[in-house]
């Protein structure tokens, strides 16, 4: 998200698509940012949720800011008004500092938000009214609250799984199902397409994120705060979380899953409920890397959600109505010369098969 059209990342560069029209320039690139989308061990096709399966609550957020816009995810709450997603999705975050300095750490940059429900009867879009952002949020991953709810101007579709969220405290050790939107590819390469799809599969989260306080100095984790999990193959030597906090768990085969870029904000699922929302991974090269790239969601790398069950009682009071909205989002207007983004974990994601 930018300005100046530095490049901020792994592909913040690469120009997926330039349209010039009317309605403006339209380029796709990656910020490091905003969405995240799954990756998979085998063939991407094998892991495509078609409408109509489950989780057509899960939706494609397009954020509009006054510099251009792009891609998040998120889930849809109980109220069928309510979007759980990402706070890095609406405020900035240390990337976007890099590429606009003007907009201070953890301020609201988002002018406009839509909903992108896939049904089987087609697609129905519903724009952003409200945005609540979790107060500590400060623009930094590592220091967590990574965290934000949109409120829809009108109620989402009812053929849209409605979900709750997961309020227990056993979350280590249970596969949860991730399910994402944007960039796929295979694990075990560098190759990533961008397409839109709705994939899902399994991971199991092995720790909470206050274990790595300490490992990386940039790495601050609230307790409690954060779940991570890491992208494993069945080789020991690229299981992240085993070599580098000493929790060895091999992964789930052909089942498991890495969110990536497009996935930011999305949820996974433990017994149909919301138990965490995607929001970053650790940029540090790790010795258990299977392509010894940094940062581009491969197979030994290591990735964490925002613990949902620490946030309930915030989430509540959201729903309830006893919180004052961060921000009121304005009717979107066309903008020319928008940049179509795909954030932070939001353009490379890697799944193993889904069961």
């Amino acid at each position: 998200m930018s300005m100046c059209f530095k490049k901020v990342g792994f592909l913040a560069s690469t120009i997926v698509s330039t349209a010039l029209s009317t309605v403006g320039v339209f380029v796709v690139f990656e910020l490091n940012h905003q969405a995240k989308a799954i990756v998979v061990p085998g063939d991407p096709n094998d892991y495509i949720v078609e409408p109509g399966t489950g989780y057509d609550g899960v939706v494609r957020l397009n954020i509009q800011t006054s510099f251009g816009g792009f891609l998040c995810s998120g889930s849809l709450l109980p109220t069928g008004q309510h979007i759980l997603t990402a706070a890095h999705c609406l405020a900035s975050s240390i990337d976007t500092i890099d590429f606009e300095p003007f907009i201070p750490l953890g301020n609201v940059f988002t002018t406009g938000a839509k909903a992108f429900f896939e049904l089987p009867t087609g697609e129905v879009q519903v724009k952003a009214e409200e945005l609540y952002i979790h107060p500590n949020w400060n623009g930094r991953y590592y220091d967590g609250n990574d965290l934000a709810i949109i409120k829809l101007a009108e109620l989402a579709p009812t053929d849209a799984e409605r979900y709750d969220i997961y309020r227990g405290s056993d979350e280590l050790g249970q596969p949860g199902i991730k399910v994402g939107i944007g960039v796929t590819g295979n694990g075990n390469t560098n190759e990533r397409v961008l397409d839109l799809k709705k994939r899902s599969g399994l991971n199991t989260y092995d720790a909470f994120g206050e274990v790595l306080n300490g490992v990386f100095p940039e790495v601050n984790f609230p307790v409690g705060s954060a779940l991570l999990y890491d992208f494993d193959n069945g080789n020991p030597a690229n299981d992240a979380l085993g070599i580098i906090a000493g929790i060895p768990n091999f992964g789930l085969g052909e089942n498991e899953v890495s969110p990536s870029f497009g996935d930011s904000g999305g949820p996974t699922f433990i017994d149909g409920l919301v138990a965490g929302v995607v929001s970053d991974a650790i940029r540090s090269l790790l010795p258990s890397e299977i392509d010894d790239i940094p940062y581009n969601l491969s197979v030994g790398e290591i990735i964490f959600d925002t613990r949902v069950s620490t946030y309930a009682g915030y989430i509540d009071d959201v729903l309830a109505g006893n919180i004052a909205p961060t921000k009121t989002v304005p009717e979107p207007n066309t903008i020319f010369g928008v940049i179509l983004a795909l954030g932070a974990f939001a353009t490379h994601s890697r799944s193993k098969k889904a069961k």
